[in-house]
């Protein structure tokens, strides 16, 4: 029992293990609530002493013992006064102006600054006259759109010049839609004539993604699985984006990327609805939760499109907006409780880095993977959690106390200042206008997924809940956003999003914002200069402000810093080499932040803006802080390997370093990624295998075409449908293992070997979840062929083990997956020399059965040439007569035969050495010479490994019979050698 809740215990996430600590140490360890004295109600800790954790908990086990506590009775009224700072006023509060437009933020902005090039710039191929077709009805109806538009506009225009008191067109607001509208007409036009003239092909490029940006590839990619009807739904959507993209200067695919316009327009409605509802009579803020509108990105890990998302919404609805994230939250609300990011980092000032490293965006998020040779037990003890006086049960009883709101990791002095400060940031638009506030306030909450898998962030949450549906019932027209965008989620991050749906409405999407460029290099269009990345932007912006809130920090009385300027970092950024830049590649942490400012902060004055550059190189040149065994300063391999196969990456260009980056793996992917087969370490090729033509070119057909052709794979049946199961079968020693590593050494896809050990777990659902990490990481490593060798031991029929239920779960799980579950690109190869044994669900997912057979006189003489070709023969060997004498030799016993000949060889030449006896030392000969005495002595040591009469020969021909090529010709199958000529199958 202690085992096994020592291995609960690390599968829960370290900000879990913290809070069982507290709960432990205010609760005596049995998880009941202390008697409260009456005397201490508003008492406070004002010290605490103990150890900082990295997401800035205080831990230990006897902390309630050995901190020093002073306490005093304090009243509400007694709380310092509130003054939300400057800065955050006025990057985070947005006051609605009717005549404004949003503003962008600063990643999409860059991204305004750069040239892309349409999709509808590029050969579309075999589906061309499809796709014009279809581009043909999409920018008609456009075209028909904006025109009657454009009427309506010059109606209203001509009206306005007679009624001489209608000023409306001496806006520039309303010049701009017109406009705006006209250049939507013209380009529609223009793509319309190239729509119905396919064969005039021009490049177009934009720098402003225009309205139909995210589409128009959905339309050409019509026979793809999912699009093939979507057509439709796309002309439908075209009213809200070209209204959208008339109203402001930017249109949806610009701020949204490809996030589907009926997504963003119903999550707007929704956030309407809930501005303008009405709280109920009954509704009682004590005992009642309003549900909250969450959107969940994944694919993307930048915060620019959420922040649009949520400006938009607000500007669209006539609502003032109070944009918080992680950051703001840490830095407001931690300040007004003594806390800061440069010298007192308690729990909330590190809870923006805390949830950057939960979304995986800091180097090495996620990956608290333990040091080798440390067991659970003594991670358990690092964390200070008992497995003794821990037991599961109590940990799950906490866990639903704090979602429930009964669980307290303030004290209430405490409390009463964070309700302060957040009643002050929910009322912080009514002190910014003069008149009396009847605006309604949209709350824009990003990180809300990461925050609510912290104890402090979870509980930020509900507070914040708390006090905007107090202002609800009070008459304030108010909502609460939720957003996240998570490029790779872990499990603890879906399991979140899953705790939120339960009660709110929670909406996740996966978006690209570089589907479009994607889609070009896909149809061969070669890049002309390195793409933008909107993440590494977002990236950027982040590490920047982060850097700014720290020199906040550092100085507070004189907070702006003249030497840290964005268009001057921008600048700098823009003309340097961008691989160097780490503000781009991660988040980094608050040390590194800490240490950034204090370079800047030093460098203020005359000369700071020119010294910007040097302070960014003298981090570039530091490398990573922490450098781990086997790794260079850079992160190159040394030669233990890496993660997923140990390929050297030392001299390589930094691009190719990028593009081969290691994709971040859970725990169960990392333990079967150990099986990746490194294609640079393999030697054999097809050609130094001797198969039938016909089974080589099954092999290159199932696992690599799809990657030399892809676009024979982008419609008709081949873009539904693939075989996605290969059977290599026959007798041991025939090579089917040699034929599996030249797939993998020639066909360009990724190798990942599995085996029972790699599955098998005596821990009972660890094999299941080792098999599902099977095919995510299969997802992940996309193009992958996984091989499994001696399938039998795995893939055994569920009837030969009726005692053995876990057999028939991991069975069931592998069916399971295998069957699409996630939709991965993997191709199953396995290999067995017993078919007979696999289940016949098995079977059925194996729809090319190739028979690996013994070879034939004429296939083992071609064998033995491979074999012994750098090899002397002398004149006496004939290699047809040994071919016509091993009859039933696989071409493992064929190997096996000729390296015999060869050390007799040896053995022969040692001799003659021992031998000799004359005044010079023996000369051994350049090249040993096998001669046939060597052979015959070989043959008489190597017997066949095969007889006529084995039993397991008979069934693997009955099931050649069943199953294979046999089954449909009375000849001898085509796909193997054969075995040595049979009259009973002649006919």
């Amino acid at each position: 029992m202690v085992a096994l809740t020592a291995r609960l215990s690390s599968r829960i996430p370290r900000a879990i293990h913290t809070s069982a600590i507290h709960l432990n140490n205010r609760s005596g360890g049995n998880g009941a609530k202390p008697a409260e004295d009456t005397t201490d109600h508003n008492d406070e800790v004002e010290n605490q002493t103990g150890t900082e954790t990295s997401g800035g908990r205080w831990r230990g086990h006897a902390a309630a013992s050995i901190r020093t506590r002073y306490q005093r009775r304090r009243q509400a009224s007694a709380l310092p006064p509130v003054e939300l700072p400057s800065s955050f006023l006025h990057n985070n509060v947005t006051l609605h102006a009717s005549q404004e437009q949003p503003r962008l933020p600063i990643a999409l902005a860059e991204d305004a600054r750069h040239p892309k090039l349409s999709p509808l710039s590029v050969d579309q191929g075999p589906s061309l006259r499809q796709s014009s077709e279809a581009l043909e009805v999409y920018f008609e109806t456009a075209l028909r759109h904006l025109l009657a538009r454009g009427r309506e506009l010059a109606l209203d225009l001509e009206n306005s010049r007679l009624n001489k008191d209608d000023r409306r067109w001496d806006s520039p607001e309303t010049v701009a839609r017109a406009v705006r509208v006209w250049d939507m007409a013209i380009d529609s036009a223009t793509h319309l004539i190239d729509a119905i003239y396919p064969i005039r092909q021009s490049e177009h490029f934009y720098k402003v993604r225009p309205f139909w940006w995210s589409q128009v590839p959905k339309i050409l990619n019509t026979g793809l699985p999912g699009h093939r009807d979507q057509l439709p739904s796309l002309v439908a959507s075209l009213g809200d984006q070209l209204n959208f993209a008339e109203q402001y200067e930017y249109p949806l695919p610009h701020i949204i990327a490809d996030l589907p316009v009926e997504t963003f327009v119903a999550l707007r409605k929704s956030i309407r609805r809930e501005l303008f509802a009405s709280p109920p009579p009954t509704f009682d803020h004590k005992t009642s939760k309003r549900p909250i509108t969450i959107l969940a990105l994944s694919g993307y890990g930048g915060r620019s499109i959420s922040e649009a998302i949520g400006q938009h919404f607000a500007h669209s609805i006539g609502a003032d907006l109070i944009y918080l994230d992680a950051y703001d939250v840490s830095e407001v609300v931690g300040g007004y409780l003594g806390q800061n990011w440069a010298y007192s980092r308690g729990p909330l000032a590190m809870l923006g880095f805390r949830a950057a490293e939960l979304n995986g965006k800091t180097v090495g998020g996620r990956d608290e993977r333990p040091l080798e040779g440390q067991d659970d037990d003594e991670i358990d003890t690092d964390v200070g959690i008992s497995a003794s006086n821990t037991s599961p049960s109590t940990v799950v009883e906490e866990l639903q106390k704090l979602r429930q709101g009964e669980y307290e990791s303030f004290s209430k002095w405490e409390n009463l200042k964070i309700d302060k400060m957040l009643e002050q940031i929910i009322r912080s638009t009514s002190s910014e206008s003069s008149e009396s506030h009847t605006r309604p306030v949209l709350i824009h909450l990003h990180d809300i997924i990461e925050l609510s898998m912290t104890i402090e962030g979870s509980l930020l949450i509900n507070r914040l809940r708390a006090l905007t549906d107090v202002a609800w019932q009070q008459g304030l027209p108010v909502a609460i956003l939720g957003t996240s965008s998570c490029e790779q989620q872990s499990e603890e991050y879906q399991n979140a999003i899953r705790e939120f749906a339960v009660n709110d409405f929670v909406v996740t999407r996966h978006v690209l914002p570089d589907y479009v460029e994607r889609y070009t290099v896909l149809k061969g269009h070669a890049r002309t200069q390195a793409p933008f990345h909107l993440q590494k932007a977002d990236y950027l912006m982040e590490n920047v402000s982060n850097i700014t809130r720290m020199l906040r920090a550092l100085d507070q009385e004189t907070p702006q810093t003249p030497g840290l300027s964005l268009d001057s970092i921008m600048s700098y950024l823009r003309s340097s080499d961008p691989k160097l830049s780490i503000l781009q590649n991660s988040i980094l942490p608050a040390p590194e932040i800490y240490h950034l400012a204090c370079a800047f902060k030093s460098q203020e004055g005359e000369a700071g803006i020119n010294n910007i550059p040097a302070v960014l190189e003298e981090r570039f040149t530091l490398g990573p802080l922490q450098q781990w065994q086997g790794h260079n300063l850079f992160g190159e391999d040394r030669g233990e390997g890496d993660a997923l196969g140990g390929i050297s990456t030392a001299g390589e260009d930094p691009n190719t370093l990028e593009a081969r980056a290691t994709p971040k793996l859970n725990e169960y992917e990392k333990r079967i990624a150990s099986g990746q087969v490194n294609r640079e370490n393999l030697r054999i090729t097809f050609a130094d295998v001797h198969a039938p033509t016909e089974t080589i070119s099954a092999l290159k057909l199932l696992t690599s075409l799809s990657l030399l052709r892809p676009d024979a794979f982008s419609y008709g049946v081949l873009a539904q449908d693939k075989i996605n199961g290969c059977l290599l079968y026959g007798p041991p020693g025939t090579g089917k293992t040699m034929l599996a590593k030249a797939v993998a050494k020639e066909s360009g896809a990724n190798m990942l070997e599995i085996s029972g050990a790699s599955i098998n777990d005596k821990w009972v659902g660890e094999s299941e979840k080792l098999i599902r990490a099977v095919f995510t990481l299969a997802k992940k490593l996309t193009p992958c062929v996984v091989f499994i060798d001696e399938a039998d031991s795995l893939l055994a029929s569920r009837s030969m083990f009726t005692n053995r239920a876990s057999h028939r779960e991991h069975i069931n799980q592998f069916l399971k997956e295998w069957d699409g579950m996630e939709e991965t690109n993997a191709f199953i190869m396995v290999a067995t020399n017993r078919p007979f044994d696999l289940d016949d669900a098995v079977l059925r997912r194996l729809p090319r059965k190739i028979h690996v057979d013994l070879p034939l006189e004429k296939d083992r003489l071609a064998i033995l040439k491979l074999l012994l070709k750098g090899e002397t023969l002398d004149e006496s060997v004939s290699l047809d007569e040994y071919a016509q004498r091993t009859p039933y030799y696989s071409g493992s016993d064929l190997k096996n035969m000729c390296v015999a000949a060869a050390m007799a060889a040896v053995e022969e030449e040692n001799e003659a050495a021992a031998k000799h006896d004359g005044p010079h030392p023996f000369q051994y000969p350049e090249r040993r010479i096998l001669r046939k005495s060597h052979f015959e002595k070989a043959l008489k040591s190597i017997p066949a490994s095969i007889s006529e009469d084995m039993p397991s020969l008979k069934l693997i021909r009955k099931f050649d019979e069943e199953y294979g090529n046999r089954k449909r010709s009375a000849t001898k199958s085509t796909m193997g050698f054969g075995l040595v000529e049979d009259k009973h199958h002649i006919k």
